[in-house]
């Protein structure tokens, strides 16, 4: 079952909404195109967040 995730990006600022499929769980992290920014981010892919957010 896919799912709907919201994150913020780090270079605009802006909530961006993505679908994280659920694969095989091989990798822990996916990379996913930004449509804020046009770059790569990377998601934790249990929780969706960013690689290197600290917030809470």
């Amino acid at each position: 079952m896919d799912r709907q995730i919201v994150f913020k990006c780090p270079q605009t600022g802006l909530n961006v909404q993505h679908r994280l499929t659920d694969e095989p769980a091989d990798r822990t992290h996916v990379s996913v195109s930004c449509p804020a920014c046009t770059r790569l981010h990377l998601l934790e892919r249990a929780s969706g967040k960013l690689l290197g957010d600290r917030r809470r």
